[in-house]
């Protein structure tokens, strides 16, 4: 953890909360790849419950707060998204059904929900409609189905499915099995059914904007809510649940003692809109019911009201980098300041800022400028590892003048948007929302303007005098946050090549939608292709290469590699990388369609440039 001020600015969400952590009564469980937990966020939320209990799960192992308990947990509808996977297992071919929920279908709505579907069932925890799948579904396909996700076994019937308590009581899960559970259910696709699991998926999306969990009021989250009998017994009490998954991996169970699920999602809504405040939908977050509650304590906040973590540079893996302070003002470092022009080495536990800064690289002459603050931390191999905490409106900036320098306006506010809502999905890396690379966006502040050669080599291109980078205009910045709060793309592509992509395709997980290109059609498609030679492909592969050729896997584009000794696949973002290693970023332009062998190696042939899949910034 690294020591500087920049703790109090939410480095990571872990370290925040563990900070500001006092007794409350929000249950909170969290994970997180690589380094997952499951935490308080309590202190954030203002609640004087002494039920408070924590829990973790990191680096693979479920660590318990004090007076926790591993005990499983009945957790109500949070099960019908199993449901719907145990009826596309025993349907394979079928489409989903629509179902009228009216005052006589014993739904927990007395006047019910009208005509739904699953997306939309889902989104309101519409028990008649699930009742329905699950009397649709064989007891037995139900009862595998729930096993294999770690719930309790018993015999089940299709209202202990949904989650209602029987006579022998509800279905139960741990904690840590529920929350691998829902990870998986957005990254994995399913063996058979996938198009129910994007119905699934989008349902969840619904619930967190328009459904049962709409207090959230933010981009970018699946959720679900449960309301179970209070575990007290108490007849007039019950308790409620929410989980919420984000795009990177993030995920939070969430137990109010007593509450219904509706109410904790209103109770979890500020501790998320405070981690991530670009994510909210301005003017639809909704405010928690008033609570009883002593005078708070004065506690350290974020300094800024919004900020963006962005590690820099780790592509060079540089162990000597250098800043300077660009401003005419001296800006805070590490137990001193940094007067105006001055230069520091930097060094592990450093921070600088916040001001303008300059990083200067002395061994490729690499520079990068912006305006923040920036905090230094060397890893185990020696190397430095930088973060900068960055407004959104100056990391949207730093995207534009890298993707979009020349371009029109209006082209500029697209991606700007698109940009907030890649932001809302949630961070890509541990203790960082992105990277400055192509694996989250071309970022490159204030400048230069570089080309990455290979993952390690980069390169300064002209400056262009007459198109300083000034930021984005006021008018535009407005614009832009106006048009993020809209449905639209959260992710961009150089050139869809008249053949768009879906997020499933490429990456093997999200939406199998294809959305269609406004401006480029098969007759615009930019065909590529490369020679790749067999030494080289040797030299990035460890052995010779005897075959090479492109496939798709449960719809997903890998490319698979055959030696004398193995055969293994990769993904386009993975072979992408490993081929630039030797060959450079540009030696596959894009997912190729086809692959054949040549004399000394093979051919690729493709079309566009990048992924292929969101807004197409083709000209």
């Amino acid at each position: 953890m690294i020591s500087s001020p920049l703790q109090t600015e939410g480095l990571t969400a872990i370290e925040e909360c563990e900070n500001l952590e006092r007794p409350g009564f929000l249950h909170l469980f969290c994970s997180r790849s690589l380094r997952s937990g499951i935490f308080s966020l309590s202190a954030l939320l203002g609640a004087q419950s002494p039920s408070l209990h924590t829990w973790k799960l990191e680096q693979g192992r479920f660590i318990l707060g004090p007076g926790a308990s591993t005990a499983p947990l009945a957790v109500g509808s949070l099960q019908k998204p199993f449901v719907a996977k145990a009826w596309a297992a025993a349907h394979p071919t079928a489409p989903t059904p629509r179902f009228r929920c009216g005052p006589g279908s014993a739904c927990w709505l007395p006047t019910g929900h009208g005509e739904v579907d699953l997306t939309r069932a889902l989104a309101v925890s519409c028990n008649a409609y699930f009742r329905s799948l699950a009397k649709d579904t064989p007891l037995s396909v139900l009862e595998n189905e729930f096993n294999a996700e770690g719930f309790s076994a018993m015999p089940l019937t299709p209202d202990l499915a949904i989650g209602l308590a029987g006579s022998e009581g509800a279905l139960s899960i741990h904690p840590e099995d529920l929350l691998e559970a829902y990870q998986r259910l957005v990254r994995e696709p399913w063996p058979v059914g996938e198009p129910v699991r994007i119905q699934v998926l989008a349902g969840l999306r619904e619930a967190a904007l328009k459904g049962t969990a709409d207090a959230l009021g933010q981009w970018g989250w699946w959720a679900k809510t449960g309301t179970v009998p209070s575990s007290d017994g108490d007849p007039t009490r019950t308790t409620g649940f929410l989980v919420a998954v984000d795009d990177g991996g993030w995920a939070i169970l969430a137990r109010l003692e007593p509450g219904t699920g509706r109410q904790a999602a209103t109770a979890l809504a500020p501790a998320l809109a405070h981690l991530r405040p670009w994510q909210t939908i301005r003017g639809t977050a909704k405010q928690p019911n008033p609570l009883p509650r002593k005078p708070e304590a004065p506690r350290v906040t974020r300094t800024s009201t919004s900020a963006v973590r962005v590690r820099l540079l780790d592509l060079l893996g540089s162990k000597h980098l250098e800043v300077r302070n660009l401003g005419d003002t001296p800006v805070p470092a590490a137990r001193t300041y940094l007067g105006p022009g001055a230069v520091r080495t930097l060094r592990n536990g450093d921070y600088i800022g916040p001001g303008l800064l300059e990083i200067h690289d002395p061994a490729t002459g690499l520079s990068r400028r912006f305006e923040g603050s920036l905090a230094c931390s060397r890893t185990p191999k020696g190397k430095l590892s930088l973060t900068a905490l960055l407004t959104p409106r100056e990391y949207v900036s730093g995207v534009l003048a890298a993707e979009l320098p020349h371009a029109s306006s209006e082209r500029r506010i697209e991606l700007g948007a698109a940009v907030l809502r890649f932001l809302a999905q949630g961070p890509r890396h541990v203790g960082a929302d992105v990277c400055d690379s192509t694996h989250c966006a071309w970022f490159v502040g204030r400048g230069p303007r570089v080309a990455w050669v290979t993952p390690r080599q980069a390169v300064h291109q002209p400056a262009n005098p007459a198109d300083p980078h000034n930021g984005v205009p006021e008018a535009n910045w407005n614009a832009i946050r106006d048009l993020s709060a809209r449905p639209g793309p959260a992710l961009w592509t150089a050139h869809c090549g008249g053949s768009p992509l879906s997020p499933h395709t490429v990456w093997g997980h999200g939406d199998s939608t294809i959305q269609p290109c406004p401006r480029h059609g098969p007759e615009q498609s930019r065909p590529w292709t490369r020679n790749w030679k067999a030494s080289d492909l040797a030299r990035i592969f460890g052995v010779p290469v005897r075959d090479l050729r492109v496939e798709t896997e449960s719809g997903t584009w890998i490319l698979r590699i055959e030696s004398d000794r193995d055969t293994w696949t990769l993904r386009y973002d993975d072979a992408h990388r490993r081929l630039a290693m030797v060959l450079g970023w540009d030696a596959l332009p894009s997912p190729a369609d086809a692959i054949e062998s040549i004399p000394g190696g093979f051919r690729a042939h493709g079309v566009g440039w990048g992924h292929r899949v969101g807004l197409c910034l083709g000209d």
